[in-house]
């Protein structure tokens, strides 16, 4: 898939049919309502983190981002907002129905891991 974006024809190809997909008013609509409710859930995500870690309740199961815990400290939350703002350009760039799909898919499973972060913590 990677080798296939080096060409100049596959480039062009890809982001002619970004600019249709974001053409369309309701996949840019779409996409924008997908992205504020994945910088939310990104945002609580971070909060409830936190409160489980410090309340000693749980661990990092992420072993990327317990890496980073341990060795840039509270500097993984600029990381991960860092990545969700990577994220939200790319899926803004290029709304297709595959990727607004799949993104749902993310943002609804982000969100249980943040349901299930809250229990943890015994907020919840």
């Amino acid at each position: 898939m990677v080798l296939s974006l080096v060409s100049p024809k596959r480039r062009r190809k890809l982001s002619e049919e970004a600019e249709r997909s974001r053409a369309s008013l309701f996949r840019r609509w779409a996409a924008w309502t997908l992205i504020i409710l994945y910088n939310c859930i990104g945002v609580a995500d971070i909060a409830s983190t936190v409160m489980a870690l410090e309340g000693g309740a749980g661990v990092e199961a992420n072993p990327l981002l317990a890496a980073l815990m341990v060795h840039i400290g509270d500097g993984w939350i600029v990381a991960k907002l860092a990545l969700q703002a990577l994220i939200s350009f790319m899926v803004l760039w290029f709304p297709h129905w595959i990727v607004l799909g799949f993104f749902a898919l993310a943002v609804s499973g982000n969100a249980w891991i943040v349901w299930n972060n809250f229990v943890i913590a015994g907020v919840l």
